[in-house]
C-alpha cells in the first residue's frame, strides 16, 4: 500500500474529514465539527482584547515530539495577539518542578495560564492557587481533577475514554475479532492513560474472544512507557519475552515515541502486528517500508489532538480580558488513519519526523514556536 504524501496541511484537511468553505469564522460562530475540520486554526483575534497581559505557558512533561508540536500550537496562537507577553516553562516530568514553575509564573504576574498538567491531580493545588491569585487558568490535554468554573476557567481536550473505545474497536477489527492485545501507557498514574485504558477495557469486556494481556482499569495499572522511545522499546521487549502470542498493540503515546514498539519487534525477530497509536509523521512516512517487512502490520491512529491547544489559548486569554469564549471544550475524535481501509497513512515530507500532521502547522511555525524555554 502506498502512503499518501501530503505536501501541505491544507491537503490533509481535504483528505481526512469535514470540509469547511473558506476561512474559519470567529470562535462563537463555529461548531465542533467546523473547529475540528481546520484543527482549530482560524484568523480570529477577537479573543485577544486590548489590555496588555502576560500569558504563562506550561507543559508538565514537555520533552517529546508531541510536546514540541503542542508548544508550537499554543505559542503560535498566542502570537496572534500583539498585546500578550508569553512566559514559557516545562516541568520535564518532575512534579516538584512543575508546581514550582506555576507558582513562579504567578509570582511574575501572569494574567492567564495555559497548561498541560500531565502529572494529574497532584498539580491541582498549584492550579487552584493560581486561580485564587486571579489568574485565568485553562488546563488542556490532561485532566487535573477539580471543577471547571471553580478551580480553573475550563478544561479543553478530546474524550480520552472515547479514544480508548476507538482504539480497542479498531484493534479487534484488525485481528478479526479474536486474539491477544497488549496495552501500553505513559507515566504511572497519569490521568490520560487511565482514561484511555477505561475505554479500552469497556470494549474488551464486550469481546470475550479477545484477551487484554496488559492493562488493568480497576487499579489504573499498565506497562509504563513514559511516552519515550527508548523506554517504550525496553518495555515492549520485556512483554515479548513474556508472551509468545501478541496479535495487536494499543499504545496511548504519540507515534514518534511509539516507534519503540516496532524496534522491539524487529530486535526480537518477531513479525509486527496491527498497531493503534497516536499519529506521527515518521510512522506514516515509514509505513510502506515496515509493511514490506511485516505483512500483517496495519496502522490505526487518532489525531494527536495538539490542535486543541489553540482553543485553550483562546479561552484563557479571553477570560483574562473579561471576554466570553463559547467554543466547545471536549471533542470526539474519529480514527485519523486506518490502513485496513486505505485511509492514509498521511506523510508530509516537508515536516520533521516528530510532527503531528493533523496539527495543521507549517514547518516554519513548528521551528519558530516549538521551542520550550
Amino acid at each position: 500500500m502506498k502512503h499518501t504524501k501530503l505536501k501541505n496541511t491544507s491537503a490533509l484537511v481535504l483528505a481526512t474529514a469535514m470540509t469547511v468553505t473558506g476561512l474559519a469564522q470567529p470562535a462563537t460562530a463555529q461548531s465542533a465539527s467546523e473547529i475540528m475540520a481546520v484543527s482549530g486554526k482560524n484568523d480570529d483575534t477577537s479573543f485577544c482584547g486590548d489590555a496588555p497581559i502576560r500569558l504563562g505557558i506550561h507543559d508538565a512533561f514537555g520533552i517529546n515530539g508531541w510536546s514540541r508540536t503542542s508548544m508550537a500550537i499554543v505559542r503560535s496562537e498566542a502570537a496572534k495577539c500583539p498585546n500578550v507577553e508569553q512566559i514559557v516553562r516545562i516541568g520535564q516530568g518532575d512534579l516538584q518542578k512543575a508546581n514550582t514553575d506555576v507558582n513562579g509564573m504567578v509570582a511574575q504576574g501572569i494574567d492567564a495560564l495555559v497548561i498541560v498538567p500531565s502529572l494529574g491531580q497532584a498539580q491541582l493545588p498549584s492550579l487552584r492557587n493560581a486561580t485564587r491569585a486571579g489568574v485565568s487558568v485553562v488546563p488542556w490535554a490532561a485532566f487535573p481533577g477539580g471543577e471547571a468554573g471553580r478551580d480553573f476557567v475550563d478544561f479543553v481536550d478530546y474524550d480520552p475514554v472515547g479514544a480508548g473505545r476507538s482504539y480497542a474497536e479498531w484493534a479487534i477489527k484488525a485481528i478479526g475479532g479474536t486474539g491477544n492485545v497488549v496495552f501500553l501507557g505513559g507515566p504511572a498514574g497519569n490521568p490520560v492513560t487511565a482514561s484511555v485504558l477505561q475505554g479500552v477495557q469497556e470494549v474488551m469486556d464486550q469481546n470475550p474472544d479477545v484477551t487484554l494481556l496488559t492493562g488493568n482499569a480497576a487499579d489504573n495499572s499498565w506497562p509504563v512507557t513514559n511516552w519515550d522511545t527508548a523506554k517504550t522499546q525496553q518495555t515492549m521487549v520485556s512483554l515479548l519475552s513474556q508472551h509468545d502470542n501478541i496479535d495487536a498493540i494499543i499504545n496511548d503515546a504519540d507515534g514518534f515515541s511509539g516507534v519503540g514498539v516496532i524496534r522491539a519487534f524487529e530486535s526480537a525477530g518477531r513479525q509486527m502486528v496491527p498497531y493503534a497509536v497516536f499519529e506521527n509523521n515518521q510512522l506514516a512516512c515509514d509505513f510502506d517500508t515496515i509493511k514490506a517487512a511485516h505483512p500483517d502490520f496495519e496502522l490505526g491512529t487518532l489525531s494527536g489532538r495538539n490542535w486543541v491547544g489553540r482553543i485553550a489559548v483562546r479561552k484563557a486569554i479571553a477570560a483574562a480580558q473579561g471576554l466570553t469564549n463559547e467554543e466547545p471544550s471536549i471533542y470526539d475524535l474519529d480514527m485519523f488513519e486506518d490502513t485496513t481501509i486505505g485511509q492514509g497513512p498521511f506523510c508530509d515530507e516537508t515536516m520533521p519526523p516528530d510532527a503531528s500532521i493533523s496539527a495543521n502547522l507549517t514547518a516554519e511555525e513548528l521551528e519558530t514556536f516549538g521551542k520550550v524555554e
